[in-house]
């Protein structure tokens, strides 16, 4: 009786344990063995080696002879991050300390690394503050125009 190679092909007879053209050793049994095959030169031996030895390791397999490329890195970025409640409340609190309050709605209105609703919320103030700013100076326009009307009627009726 001869045995045949699974891997060539080739036949070969019973007393031999290794297929004479291939290299590759023969089992009985249908459970997966390592082998060893023939190569060309010492490196691609190592190679294989270090490759199945990760791999029984539990490390992810090498890509040997690729150049390695690093991992991509995400920088931090706090857009995404949510708001809790100390994080509202201290942010309103601060933003309503007037001028140093104006100076953190700009910062945090327009600051990359800053949570998406605290951004939205910073320009918002910062646009309702320019509404008040403008209704308040056309309110003083109205009330000088009103107040030099008056005084020039009465400056106008009382002559001596």
């Amino acid at each position: 009786m001869s045995k045949t190679c699974k891997n060539c092909g080739n036949t070969f007879e019973d007393h031999m344990n290794i297929c004479p053209r291939c290299g590759m050793q023969y089992v009985e049994d249908t459970t997966p063995q390592y082998t060893a095959a023939p190569y060309n030169n010492a490196n691609q031996a190592q190679n294989q080696y270090a490759q199945y030895n990760n791999q029984q390791q539990g490390y992810p397999q090498q890509n040997y002879g690729q150049p390695y490329q690093q991992p991509a890195y995400r920088p931090y970025s706090a857009a995404n991050e949510e708001m809790t409640v100390g994080n509202w409340l201290a942010t309103i609190i601060l933003t309503s300390l007037g001028i140093i309050g104006l100076i953190l709605l700009f910062v945090w209105g327009f600051s990359d690394n800053v949570p998406k609703a605290k951004k939205n919320y910073c320009r918002a103030m910062l646009i309702m503050q320019a509404i008040a700013l403008g209704l308040i100076i056309l309110f003083m326009i109205i009330m000088g125009a009103a107040g030099a009307s008056l005084l020039e009627t009465i400056g106008g009726s009382s002559r001596f």
